[in-house]
């Protein structure tokens, strides 16, 4: 598997489980709703971990501040995954065995949403870092379109989370980013192998 997928695949992952997600919490759905996120739970820091992945060897201030925005990601988007993805439907499933009214999961939901969207702005403000950094190191042109294309899906899932089918499509756009963020890394080196060794053309002093 080539780096670029493998990079990628976290976002197609929760891509995947994306497409189980109900569009509503309720007692039906509430078990299924828990089931996928705590499947997402370890998958959504993995975004964070592909993007210390493509800045590996990268030690200038704009790659350190990527990484940290990829870690504040990680957490913000983790605790909305922990109260609006386990803790809500498992509200709605103890009323249900009690008998009671549907819970004020509302105000988990609330809550979670302000904690998930600081963590999506960090997410883009991590992948344009780091498609700066790449880009001038690499000038890949892929560097810059990856960052973009991770930027751009931060809206809908911003707006959509994981739902289907706008949320999925922004995880899939995202492990896209991701792995063309890779990719230019992969060009740079492909550049270098392909760059002739102009040394061995130059004729040694000795030998005029």
């Amino acid at each position: 598997m080539g780096m670029p997928l493998l990079v990628g695949l976290p976002g197609l992952l929760i891509a995947a489980v994306g497409l189980t997600h109900p569009l509503f919490l309720d007692p039906d759905t509430a078990v299924r709703w828990q089931l996928g996120h705590l499947l997402l739970l370890p998958a959504f820091p993995l975004i964070a971990v592909a993007l210390f992945v493509v800045l590996r060897g990268e030690r200038s201030p704009a790659a350190w501040g990527a990484r940290t925005l990829a870690v504040a990601y990680a957490l913000l988007y983790g605790t909305l995954d922990t109260i609006a993805g386990i803790g809500a439907p498992q509200q709605v499933i103890r009323a249900a065995e009690r008998g009671e009214s549907r819970p004020p999961i509302n105000d988990l939901f609330e809550i979670g949403d302000q904690l998930g969207h600081l963590g999506v702005y960090a997410l883009g403000i991590s992948a344009t870092l780091a498609g700066l950094v790449l880009f001038l190191r690499t000038r890949s042109p892929l560097a810059p379109l990856g960052s973009a294309v991770i930027v751009a899906a931060c809206y809908p899932f911003y707006r959509f989370h994981v739902f289907p089918y706008k949320g999925v499509l922004a995880m899939v756009a995202i492990g896209v980013g991701l792995a063309l963020l890779e990719g230019s890394r992969q060009f740079s080196a492909a550049a270098r192998t392909a760059r002739p060794d102009r040394t061995s053309d130059t004729p040694h002093p000795s030998s005029r």
